[in-house]
């Protein structure tokens, strides 16, 4: 069976470009089964969509909506194939989340839900049979009249331990390094899939059932020395929704990691209160420069409407034990959760300022499909809810502030936000494992090696989004002194 698995690109995006990792396992499962097949990155290979179509012939195809930037294309590409008459079926956590809104669109005829390895080859298999009975196929939201949605049985989790190692022939791996703390040719790589908690902001409830898995460490070793040996890969960023679940697991996970001997360092996103200052040193000397921290909120209160189950004592001493082992740590905040107060905000604002970093990554609040917080609003009647998936596209989140849940002014959420991503751009030289990196020299070059991975088109419209976004943030940041004021914001960031 001919199966096309297509990203679909971003609309003025210039973020850096990632491996799409689920297609990835996917193309790798059906071919390693039999199927032929050919994943298309509309992000990074320009080819028009029918000389692609002519070459491959596709019987299938799959389009993976991760993020309402890339709805255009997904619409785009699903259009096309359908008019040739091809069973076309949408994927990602923004599909699976919000199926009454795709199934709007004729050009879609099933929904792969949560994780889809098992579900694909299934799907290959019940096609290359002949005529098949979706609803017989678990793992499927189907159409259902004009506006109703079928649910096929839940489909069980995968054993990772099945999958086989990931063709790396699928994509251009050269086109999606990234710079990162000491290093150049950084490449997102997983090692577990999940996370066992379940904060209401975040779709993991519904996509991943607030289930944590361990990939087998074998695969994911041979991995890495391929990419090393063959690609010049020099860092790994664990995309992770979690990695590593305590101490033990740290551990023989960071003895794989250094029994490589091979030139590379690494990152990764972990929880407050799992490590201390002993196990941030282990970690170090196994190639870890930086660690993500999901804080959120300095307020207690705010915390425990998120459901964070946050070690909150622990946050600072992180923090320090992480800059004293050598390791960057990045501080990650929400503003404008439902019912933040100006209060809630000024003790957010007074932690980041106790924080021993200036790497601070402060999102405005936005209501994310799939997540508690989305259906609590919208049974509320506060946010109504997402039945065309245009409507996603018309909501800048990012820039605009469509929808202000919290009790804090839009113009004071602005400020802050701004004034954050403003220092943390200006923040100058960071020392990563005794050696000076620049935050702004990364950015500019992970931007600059996005846009040129484009057409023209899609250089300049991203370059005017690009100079947009740095000029709203440059205004905020620096027009409003009073509200800094306000909120406890230093102009100088003072490290002990």
């Amino acid at each position: 069976m001919n199966i096309l698995l297509i990203n679909p690109k971003a609309d003025m995006s210039n973020r850096a470009l990632t491996l799409p990792l689920g297609l990835l396992s996917i193309a790798s499962y059906l071919s390693a089964h039999g199927h032929r097949v050919r994943l298309l990155d509309r992000a990074v290979e320009l080819q028009p969509i029918e000389t692609v179509a002519e070459a491959f012939s596709p019987e299938i195809v799959g389009v993976s909506l991760i993020s309402y930037k890339s709805l255009e294309d997904a619409l785009f590409v699903s259009e096309y194939f359908k008019k040739s008459g091809l069973p076309v079926i949408w994927g990602g956590p923004t599909a699976s989340a919000l199926p009454k809104a795709v199934f709007k669109n004729d050009c879609v005829d099933a929904i792969s839900l949560s994780e889809g390895e098992d579900t694909w080859l299934d799907l290959a298999n019940a096609y290359a049979a002949g005529a098949p009975d979706l609803s017989a196929i678990p793992g499927l939201a189907l159409r259902n009249g004009s506006d109703g949605v079928f649910y096929t049985p839940e489909r069980p989790f995968l054993d990772l331990a099945v999958l086989p190692d990931t063709d790396w022939s699928f994509v251009d791996v050269d086109k999606y390094f990234q710079s990162s703390y000491g290093c150049k040719k950084m490449l997102y790589l997983y090692s577990a899939k999940g996370c066992p908690f379940s904060c209401v902001f975040c779709y993991n409830k519904e996509f991943h059932r607030s289930t944590y898995r361990k990939r087998p460490i074998a695969p994911l070793l041979r991995e890495i020395r391929y990419l090393v040996t063959e690609h010049g890969m020099d860092g790994v960023y664990f995309a992770d929704e979690l990695w590593c679940r305590g101490v033990r697991e740290m551990h023989e996970t960071c003895d794989a990691l250094a029994s490589l001997q091979l030139d590379f360092v690494w990152g990764c996103q972990t929880r407050i209160g799992i490590f201390q200052q002993e196990d941030f040193e282990y970690m170090f000397r196994a190639g870890c420069r930086w660690v993500f921290f999901g804080v959120e909120s300095g307020s207690k209160r705010i915390l425990e409407k998120m459901n964070k189950r946050l070690a909150y004592d622990k946050v600072e001493e992180t923090f320090r034990a992480c800059k004293k082992a050598g390791i960057v740590a990045i501080g990650s905040f929400i503003a404008g959760f439902p019912g933040e107060t100006e209060e809630d905000l000024r003790q957010t604002v007074a932690m980041i300022e106790r924080l021993d970093t200036t790497l601070i990554n402060l999102n405005f609040f936005i209501v994310m499909p799939g997540s508690d917080i989305y259906y609590r609003l919208v049974a509320e009647g506060r946010y109504p809810e997402i039945t065309d998936l245009r409507r996603l596209e018309e909501e800048d989140f990012m820039l605009l502030l469509d929808y202000n849940y919290s009790e804090v002014p839009a113009r004071d959420l602005r400020v802050v936000q701004s004034w954050y991503m403003w220092r943390s751009f200006s923040s100058g030289n960071i020392n990563v494992g005794g050696e000076k990196t620049s935050f702004t020299r990364k950015v500019i070059t992970d931007a600059l090696r996005s846009l040129r991975a484009g057409s023209l088109k899609a250089l300049v419209l991203s370059g005017w989004y690009a100079v947009k976004e740095f000029s709203i943030i440059a205004f905020y940041a620096h027009a409003y002194s009073g509200i800094r004021k306000k909120y406890g914001i230093s102009r100088r960031k003072k490290h002990k």
